[in-house]
């Protein structure tokens, strides 16, 4: 018995340091695996509690974020798109006046090359500037009495069409009342047979009465300054016939259509008639671009 109790513990000590040993071996390798791993360890803890984090970042944040730079965006299209405007209207409003100057250029070149009856009167072109009243079709000029221009002179458009005559003049502007606004009537010719075209009130076609008439007349028939006038040169194209007119004993009246555009006018030509003596084919050319002034107004008979 005492054999067996020595023999047990003969065995039970080596196995003990055995499993000390092996003890302190897994010890040894669990702290080198701790060493090691710990940062593995805590970069895994922390993904793990900032992946719901992350997840409501891309959620909600990531959204907010891309409208405030939708919205940042936004703004500088619409700065942008108002810069692109505002270039777009200024070219525009150089176009229109290289356009507008081209038109004047194109006019007076008409002017000048204008062949009237009567060489010997002087011309004048000038610039439509205004209108004094919108409801009126007359209008203002920048030429006036230091350019030569008098009451009563003709005016004509850049065809030699008769547009009307000056009825108030300064020094540097005067004001043209059309013909179909005038008081006073014009001598014409049509057909061979002369009458007096007046205006008539509302309407932009004037009338024409013939008292000695020996014809009627024919929708077309052109109208044009009578040689007996003493308001205009003879042979002025005025307007011409609306439609047929026939006889009444020895009168007809018509209807007549301005050939002058009043409406667009934008450069003029006034004539000085009659013609003063010594005075040839002289076309003034200044302009004047002042402020208009006061103007004195006189008046004139028809003829």
């Amino acid at each position: 018995m005492m054999l067996d109790r020595e023999t047990r513990r003969d065995r039970t000590l080596p196995t003990f340091i055995s499993l000390v040993v092996f003890a302190f071996v897994l010890m040894t390798f669990d702290v080198r695996a701790t060493e090691s791993d710990l940062a593995a360890r805590v970069r895994s803890g922390a993904l793990t509690l900032i992946a719901p984090l992350q997840r409501v970042s891309a959620f909600v944040i990531d959204p907010i974020a891309d409208l405030l730079d939708s919205l940042a965006g936004l703004a500088t299209l619409r700065a942008e798109n108002a810069a692109l405007r505002s270039e777009v209207a200024r070219l525009q409003a150089e176009l229109a006046g290289v356009e507008d100057d081209q038109a004047r250029l194109q006019v007076l070149e008409q002017l000048y090359n204008l062949q009237l009856e009567d060489a010997a009167t002087a011309r004048t072109p000038a610039n439509v500037i205004g209108r004094p009243d919108l409801t009126e079709s007359s209008f203002v000029i920048d030429k006036g009495t230091d350019q030569g221009v008098a009451v009563g002179h003709p005016v004509v458009d850049q065809n030699g069409y008769v547009v009307g005559r000056v009825t108030e003049v300064s020094g540097g502007f005067a004001t043209v009342v059309p013909i179909s606004q005038d008081r006073e009537g014009v001598t014409v010719l049509v057909g061979g047979q002369n009458g007096i075209l007046s205006s008539q009130l509302g309407s932009d076609l004037l009338l024409l009465e013939v008292f000695d008439a020996s014809e009627p007349l024919q929708a077309g028939d052109l109208v044009v300054t009578s040689s007996v006038s003493i308001d205009f040169p003879a042979g002025l194209a005025v307007g011409e016939i609306v439609e047929d007119a026939g006889l009444e004993g020895t009168a007809l009246s018509a209807q007549v259509s301005l050939f002058a555009d009043i409406d667009t006018l934008r450069v003029v030509l006034v004539i000085t008639w009659p013609p003063e003596p010594g005075i040839g084919d002289a076309v003034n050319t200044t302009t004047t671009s002042t402020t208009l002034p006061e103007t004195t107004t006189s008046t004139t008979g028809g003829g």
